[in-house]
């Protein structure tokens, strides 16, 4: 049993279009732009260009469906490979890859007009295609660990089969005069296949921009948005883990809690921008003091909360030191100086609860400003201020 030809690449056709209408206004409706799905909406509308060409084999001379079906059909492809290129933050590569489409299709009227054979046609520009796909897969392969990237990865691959084998299967299968719609089993499976790998690589593309979306959002639900440090809810959140930690397996940790010395004086001589400047300052120096399992967020205001996880009561104030030294900033004629106050405290027996030990931590940095500012204190003890 055969299905028309013509018939099944014009359904193809329309999925494209659909699908490619879709990723154009999922762009629109995004609250920021999401790099390569202009790529990504282009790429399903030129195939659908393509498949109106093909379409009009015997109607149109067959070199302007040789040029404008094959060529808008790589672009197509080629849209897609440069549209995750820009995804996932690389530039695109056009530039390399057009002369490799433009040498394509000069072969391709070569075997049409000078040594006329369906056969190396069909096989080389299948290789073509072929070569992208190869190419994009490659890239999600190294990029891609989300599950929509793998469903495009996966669908990329089979989509690569397909036309390697439509490629080797050419000479076996049909003939130098065979005509592109001409009824047969072989060019039947190879469309159906085809097509249905493209539907998913489509499927695929929205699913991987949805995931980006969630990510972003995720990441300012959890993190300051000015300084990208974590937010008050998710350092808490990680305080509480430590505390049932320490309640279960009797790990220890510690905390710190800094606030940067009159810095509404900063915003009122100096200005927000300059305020915002410092706090950001002060985020990237304290990180840099921190190892790589302390986690810093941004408690409210000019206050910043410190995790110390696995970390004693002299470490931590060895960290607190370490964290004043990198943090306090000396003033120029054209930026605001700064110097922090650091409150110390280490979970110990008998406190009732992640509130107590705050509260514990909280006192020392207010002990800390009562007897001068610019100081670590723990306990009731300041310790030597060892700023710059």
């Amino acid at each position: 049993m055969h299905i028309d030809l013509r018939s099944l690449a014009l359904m193809a056709g329309m999925t494209s279009m659909l699908m490619g209408l879709v990723l154009f206004g999922m762009r629109r409706s995004l609250p920021e732009p999401i790099d390569g799905m202009r790529w990504w909406g282009s790429a399903p509308l030129l195939c659908m260009a393509s498949t109106l060409f093909y379409g009009l084999d015997g109607v149109l001379p067959p070199l302007a469906i040789v040029l404008a079906g094959n060529g808008l059909l790589m672009a197509g492809v080629a849209s897609l490979y440069f549209g995750s290129q820009r995804f996932y933050g690389l530039p695109s590569t056009w530039r390399q890859w057009l002369p490799v489409g433009l040498g394509t299709l000069a072969c391709l009227v070569f075997f049409l007009l000078v040594h006329p054979d369906y056969r190396i046609r069909v096989a080389l520009f299948t290789a073509a295609l072929a070569c992208v796909v190869l190419a994009h897969a490659r890239l999600l392969w190294r990029r891609g660990r989300s599950f929509p990237a793998r469903l495009t990865l996966t669908a990329l691959l089979l989509q690569a089969a397909v036309l390697v084998l439509r490629a080797l299967t050419t000479f076996w299968l049909d003939a130098a005069d065979t005509n592109r719609f001409a009824p047969s089993s072989a060019q039947m499976l190879y469309l159906a296949a085809y097509n249905f790998s493209v539907m998913l690589v489509c499927l695929g593309l929205p699913l991987m921009a949805s995931e980006r979306i969630r990510a972003e959002f995720e990441y300012l639900a959890t993190h300051d948005a000015l300084t990208g440090t974590l937010a008050r809810r998710a350092i808490l959140q990680e305080c509480e883990h430590a505390w049932l930690r320490w309640q279960r397996e009797g790990t220890p940790f510690s905390l710190l809690l800094a606030d940067l010395d009159h810095f509404k004086k900063i915003n009122d001589q100096w200005g927000h921008p300059a305020g915002d400047q410092v706090l950001r300052a002060f985020v990237r120096d304290a990180t840099a003091s921190l190892r790589g399992t302390e986690q810093l967020g941004r408690y409210g205001g000019e206050e910043f909360l410190a995790l110390l996880p696995a970390t004693r009561h002299a470490r931590a104030l060895a960290t607190a030191q370490r964290l004043h030294q990198a943090t306090c900033q000396p003033g120029t004629p054209h930026t605001p100086g700064c110097t922090v106050s650091i409150g110390v405290a280490t979970v110990q027996e008998g406190d009732a609860g992640m509130a107590a030990l705050l509260a514990r931590a909280d006192a020392a940095l207010y002990q800390a400003k009562r007897q001068g500012r610019n100081q670590v204190c723990a306990g009731g003890t300041p310790l030597p201020n060892l700023g710059r």
